[in-house]
């Protein structure tokens, strides 16, 4: 194992980096022991060097045990100290010190605008808030979104300056439990607060720093030819936006059917600016500018100028993670052949790693810095291994196909990386990526090298710029093709939900099956493989099933739905507004251990909706009674539902406290009722109810949008009320 680290001491660095991070996030310790330790670490091991330096003994060649681990404790301390301050700490005027109050916020725009169904959001960086007269200076990062009328869709460009009216909020956690979480999604990026902006009338557009020259000349410039560039050279429709997307990173244009295909695939990668994108652009200009690089000076002008490219290129699609992380790992590549050092591809992925967790820590959470780190590095493991299997084909037939198997090689040994942590982020896993990629990723290769002379060219002969564009047209409706094609087959995708305990035993279950392999020891390979195969059989069986609650509440668009569980049987009670809340109810019934559905029960929902969950049997609007094996329901009101179980428990369902008034001895076991807004009416008229009723037990569900005020009112009421509680 030493001799395989040793060409790779930016992955052998990696290792306490990592692990640093995540105690710093995960460990409760507080900052001033890390940093202690951090710096009696830097004591000792600068002791440790004078000493040995002063000694009457030369440098040992490597450095001693002793050494190496007060050289790890310093690194590991640093980056814990660092995750966690950059985690869990704010500065003193951070804009959450005007948490739910009415300002004005002023800042600069810090990621490209993105247009939504009902408005455009962007990450803002907070410089001032004016509230009564006077201006404050401010920092921090928002999450801001601008309500947008028909019609209205003049947004703000990347480093404009903007003054917005609102109210900054906490950013809302996840609606259930096991969803996506915004507020820690957004806390990984710096950003802890929103802003809702109620229009454009609301928002003033001072344009770019004039204080940031490189934004105003070079940045903006650019990004502004590009798009324009794009318009006049290719016709409208869904061509033209899938290269806006390719090359500007404005995916949010892209029809959504269009985006479900790829996501489907498997494909959807060639969507985000990464590696594909920057490993085109480096290869066409270093062969281009190969002339030049036949001397050593003229080998640096190059990377030079190919730095400097790339730099503005990902200032120009908005400086994201993956951009930066592909640039950094094509530099690091240059650099090692510029400065005539023999350079490893897996030290190069740790050396911009460690580049991208220096500038910040976070980073390790996120789902693109993770799927890259997998993808890359499965190609660099298993490509070798994969493409020597056609060293020996015989004959024509052999040169002919030798081509294509190398091709599939590098699509199978990405998926096999990356699409574990798919199917965990995205809770699916495409079959049809084994065989959509190779066609997909050739064609855009050749749109992205088809477009770019068109691109240059459109500066000084528009003319002829229309020759290679219309090329670069007609290889990208092949990729929407192809695409649409693959995902319209019913194997495409399928549901998978792996949990992080099995993307524990498979990753180092690879590793390991990897490391026997290229030690042809096939008993090793063996046993790796059948200890996995065990903990993946044996995990859920020991685990034993889970058993659903009686009562879950699930949050859905503007209310919530209830599954109610009794006899081995479960009913639904409402699905929301939008035929997307079935999918989130799927998820929460998969997580809670419920197979299937007894009856759907319409409460708020339209009657379409309800009627289309699969289940046995629907209680619409129009029905007043229905009977069941485990259940017996009722509809005494419109918002309104009484349920008895066999072992003889009731329950009261209400939607809104004015709906309990005509239930005052009602006598059930349960109350449940669902607020969306709780003033001090509500206080009121809910605590007056629950004298009057004197219920065994009051559980009140709340919207997922309540805002904070009416959230601490009603927290202040459970906390004198011993028969009510608030999931």
């Amino acid at each position: 194992m030493q001799a395989f680290f040793a060409p790779y001491p930016a992955l052998r660095l990696l290792l306490p980096v990592c692990t640093g991070i995540l105690t710093g996030i995960f460990v409760s310790l507080p900052l001033r022991w890390w940093l202690a330790l951090f710096f009696l670490s830097a004591v000792v091991l600068t002791v440790s060097l004078v000493v040995s330096r002063s000694g009457k003994r030369s440098m040992p060649s490597s450095p001693d045990f002793f050494s190496m681990a007060v050289y790890t404790s310093l690194v590991f301390s640093g980056f814990a100290a660092y995750s966690g301050y950059s985690y869990n700490y704010v500065r003193a005027d951070s804009v959450l010190n005007w948490l739910d109050r009415e300002v004005l916020v002023y800042g600069k725009v810090a990621s490209r605008p993105k247009q939504y169904e009902k408005g455009a959001g962007w990450t803002m960086e907070v410089k001032e808030v004016f509230e009564k007269g006077k201006t404050s200076s401010a920092s921090g990062r928002i999450r801001v979104f601008l309500r947008l009328g028909h019609g209205e869709r003049r947004l703000p460009e990347t480093g404009d300056m903007v003054r917005l009216k609102g109210r900054p909020e906490l950013i809302e956690g996840a609606e259930n439990p096991g969803d996506f979480d915004p507020r820690e999604f957004y806390r990984m990026q710096g950003v802890h607060a929103e802003l809702f902006c109620a229009g454009p009338r609301q928002m003033i557009d001072y344009g770019v720093d004039g204080g940031d020259p490189f934004e105003f000349w070079i940045v903006r410039p650019v990004r502004r030819y590009l798009d324009a560039s794009l318009d006049a050279l290719l016709p409208a429709g869904q061509e033209r936006e899938f290269f806006k997307g390719l090359l500007l990173g404005s995916r949010d244009r892209l029809d959504p059917e269009v985006y479900r295909s790829f996501r489907t695939t498997g494909t959807a990668h060639v969507l985000a600016i990464s590696g594909l994108h920057v490993g085109l652009i480096a290869v066409g200009l270093t062969a281009a500018l190969q002339r030049f690089r036949t001397t050593s000076a003229g080998r640096w002008a190059v990377f030079g100028f190919v730095a400097l490219v790339l730099f503005v290129y990902a200032a120009v699609t908005g400086s994201a993670a993956p951009v930066k992380r592909a640039s950094l790992m094509t530099l690091v590549l240059l650099g090692g052949s510029v400065s005539g050092r023999r350079s490893f591809p897996l030290n190069s992925l740790a050396a911009a790693d460690l580049v991208l967790l220096f500038l910040d820590p976070l980073d390790l959470f996120s789902a693109g810095f993770l799927m890259t780190n997998a993808a890359v590095a499965a190609i660099i493991l298993l490509y070798p291994p994969l493409s020597s299997l056609a060293g020996g084909w015989p004959g024509i037939g052999g040169a002919l196909f030798r081509p294509f198997w190398q091709a599939f090689s590098v699509s199978l040994a990405a998926i096999v990386g990356v699409s574990p942590l798919i199917a965990f982020f995205f809770d699916a896993f495409s079959f049809a990526a084994f065989i959509a990629n190779l066609p997909v990723v050739l064609l855009v290769s050749l749109m992205l090298y088809a477009i770019l002379p068109a691109l240059l060219l459109n500066l000084v002969m528009p003319s002829l710029a229309l020759l290679p564009a219309a090329s670069a047209w007609l290889f990208s409706s092949m990729a929407l093709d192809v695409t649409a094609f693959f995902g319209s087959l019913d194997w495409a995708s399928v549901d998978v939900h792996p949990g992080i305990g099995d993307l524990a035993v498979y990753y180092p279950a690879l590793i390991l099956t990897l490391f026997f392999t290229r030690r042809k020891k096939a008993a090793g390979v063996l046993v790796s493989v059948l200890c996995t195969l065990n903990l993946f059989v044996w995990r859920p069986l020991v685990a034993g099933p889970v058993s659903p609650p009686p009562v879950l509440p699930v949050n859905v668009t503007g209310t919530t739905a209830l599954l109610v569980t009794s006899g081995g049987s479960t009913i639904l009670v409402d699905i929301g507004k939008k035929p997307r809340d079935i999918e989130t109810i799927e998820r929460q019934m998969r997580r809670n251990g419920i197979a299937s559905l007894a009856a759907a029960v319409q409460f708020t929902a339209p009657d379409s909706l309800v009627a289309s969950v699969g289940a046995p049997q629907h209680m619409l609007s129009t029905d007043r009674f229905l009977k069941l094996s485990s259940f017996v329901l009722a509809r005494p009101e419109r918002h309104v539902l009484r349920v008895w179980s066999p072992d003889g428990s009731s329950m009261l369902l209400a939607s809104g406290i004015d709906a309990l008034s005509s239930f005052e001895r009602d006598g059930a076991d349960r109350v449940f009722v669902c607020v969306k807004r709780f003033g001090i009416a509500e206080y009121r008229a809910l605590s007056e109810w629950l004298d009057s009723a004197a219920p065994k037990e009051c559980v009140v569900i709340r919207s997922p949008r309540m805002r904070s005020k009416d959230r601490a009112l009603l927290a202040h009421l459970a906390g004198k009320r011993t028969e009510m509680t608030v999931p």
